[in-house]
């Protein structure tokens, strides 16, 4: 059974006989999904940092005998090197991840050095890249919005950082022939199906509503864009 992101997923990102890249792959559930929408032809590489996490998507793969499902483990950089990160664990979603320089504390988590890849050494012509790395996408975005010309579709969960303005990022996008929606929810279906919302440039951080606050009163925002060539 697919969820609702996987659904809202299925409807906008073309999945036949794509290069998608799983950029924070976590346990390997969007990886799986990309797989099977294929039929086969896709070529998918999950990219994931943290063993307790990578660990899972390797039995995955060999469940699925799937030949044309890599694994990278790695967190993913403009550069090649170490990065610090800072890894949670919650009963609800197991292992997370963030890059330790985004954190505004360290307290109650467990720091982890992991390799870090540029992009193009992981994979130099993908065609779909999905990204849930937590915060760590602006420096992502920043260098291969224009640099990876092969890209038709990117799938990203921006999190709102106080020195990046959400309509800063979305013209990134505009700027270079990209189409814009993000993720809204059906207010009249039980089980609150992914809907898809026309955005624009224009749209800021304090239009989102705020997901979570923190136990010092700091607010949490995310939103789910894709980005489609064209």
């Amino acid at each position: 059974m697919i969820d609702g992101q996987q659904v809202w997923y299925s409807k906008e990102i073309p999945l036949n006989n794509q290069i998608v890249v799983d950029l924070g792959a976590n346990r390997g559930a969007l990886s799986q999904f990309f797989w099977a929408a294929g039929k086969g032809s896709n070529t998918v590489v999950s990219v994931e940092p943290l063993p307790q996490n990578y660990k899972l998507i390797e039995k995955k793969i060999k469940k699925s005998k799937a030949k044309n499902w890599l694994l990278e483990r790695c967190a993913v950089s403009d550069h090649l090197g170490e990065m610090s990160m800072a890894r949670q664990h919650s009963k609800k979603y197991g292992w997370n991840s963030m890059n330790a320089s985004l954190m505004h504390s360290s307290q109650s988590d467990d720091l982890i050095s992991v390799m870090a890849k540029p992009l193009e050494a992981i994979v130099p012509n993908p065609t779909v890249i999905k990204m849930d790395i937590e915060g760590g996408e602006y420096v992502i975005l920043d260098k291969y919005i224009a640099d990876l010309t092969t890209v038709n579709t990117w799938a990203v969960e921006l999190h709102m950082l106080p020195d990046r303005p959400l309509s800063q990022v979305l013209a990134l996008f505009t700027n270079f022939g990209f189409r814009l929606i993000a993720a809204g929810r059906d207010a009249n279906s039980a089980s609150g199906a992914w809907v898809s919302v026309p955005i624009t440039p224009q749209l800021e951080w304090e239009q989102i509503p705020v997901t979570s606050r923190s136990r010092e009163g700091r607010e949490f925002k995310m939103l789910h864009i894709i980005a489609r060539r064209g």
